[in-house]
């Protein structure tokens, strides 16, 4: 099944080479106490590069949408992808927040638990209107 995953361009080498890894899910935050489950990679069914999420990305030093990366999952492995539906009683208090923001678009977010293989990446494509 096809998903996208955007990120910087910068992370797309080491993404290419090891795959996606490193993606998690904000479990809470209570001043500068943060918790996170790990291992949970976020990926979209939607292709345009104007991702809502993508506004305001707070003191990062890039732009979470200049690279879109098409991933392929195989069938078999599709039991570890779930639609954000289906995810979101692990981080209830996270959830309202993402879900009231209007830039958000929860239903096209799907997480895959575990690790995506960088085989299962087929096309990098970068988005023009930020060059």
């Amino acid at each position: 099944m096809i998903f996208y995953h955007f990120t910087a361009k910068r992370f797309v080498p080491s993404i290419l080479k090891e795959g996606l890894t490193r993606g998690v899910m904000l479990k809470s935050w209570v001043g500068d106490k943060v918790e996170f489950i790990p291992h949970r990679q976020w990926i979209t069914t939607k292709k345009e590069f104007d991702q809502g999420w993508s506004v305001g990305t707070g003191r990062l030093p890039y732009k979470r949408n200049e690279v879109r990366m098409t991933v392929d999952i195989p069938l078999e492995f599709m039991v570890n992808c779930k639609p954000w539906t289906q995810m979101r009683f692990l981080v209830p208090e996270v959830a309202k927040d993402l879900e009231n923001d209007e830039r958000a678009d929860p239903e096209n977010w799907h997480i895959y638990q575990g690790n995506i293989n960088p085989n299962w990446i087929v096309e990098v494509v970068e988005n023009e209107a930020l060059k």
